[in-house]
């Protein structure tokens, strides 16, 4: 059974190699417009910054991940991983729905952009895969978030989403509900295009996991200046 957290709380994370899985219903009715989220991991060292540009990973990222096109393994990681640069893409368009993100260390691995939700209908939203044993000595911590695009001139914030959690977990633990870690985001933001849904960090050798739930009224652009 998995644990589920609450705003605040802190467990330890027995895994190395595991999935953080993100889910949300948006509510059609409150918006005429997509509704478009992102999911982004930014790695922080002590003094709570990202060390380099490389240590954002989400969906704009120059380092990816080739995912494979057609056949029974489409959408999966081609092997053996090996970072492209963005420039092998004619598009920022094919760049993101043909590859994911990914830090320099291959540790945090991002999803692929899902600007519609036709990727994941009958699962997360948007998935992350995470190797903690491969994470830079001098990353202390990686806070995952969920912000909405273009929400200022779409006019939409985080109180036209519902249902909203996080999730880790390990390899074969897929299906919706499984996990070692849940946590349904239940406050209230509805002034928010931007969410702190947790942050994973070090704590005397091991790894940690805090459910968080902080909201921002900027989008990303407000994590990138805080954080960056």
């Amino acid at each position: 059974m998995p644990v589920n957290l609450v705003k605040g709380q802190n467990h330890v994370i027995n895994m190395n190699v595991f999935h953080v899985g993100l889910g949300w219903d948006v509510n059609v009715d409150a918006s005429s417009e997509d509704f478009d989220l992102d999911v982004s991991a930014f790695m922080l060292n002590a003094n709570k910054k990202t060390p380099a540009d490389d240590y954002l990973v989400f969906y704009n990222s120059e380092k990816r991940l080739k995912v494979y096109l057609s056949g029974t393994n489409k959408g999966e990681l081609v092997k053996p991983l090996q970072i492209v640069p963005y420039t092998n893409w004619s598009s920022n368009d094919d760049m993101r729905s043909q590859s994911r993100p990914v830090d320099p260390e291959l540790s945090v691995i991002g999803s692929i952009d899902d600007e519609d939700g036709t990727t994941s209908e009958d699962g997360d939203d948007e998935t992350m895969d995470i190797e903690l044993s491969k994470v830079r000595e001098d990353i202390q911590e990686i806070i995952i978030t969920v912000s909405i695009h273009k929400y200022a001139e779409r006019k939409q914030n985080f109180g036209q989403v519902e249902r909203a959690y996080v999730r880790l977990y390990r390899p074969g633990q897929e299906a919706d509900g499984q996990g070692e870690f849940i946590y349904d985001l239940t406050e209230d933001f509805s002034t928010c295009a931007s969410v702190e849904f947790c942050r994973l960090y070090r704590y005397k050798g091991e790894w940690k996991i805090q459910a968080t739930g902080v909201g921002h009224q900027g989008g990303l652009e407000e994590l990138v200046n805080k954080y960056m």
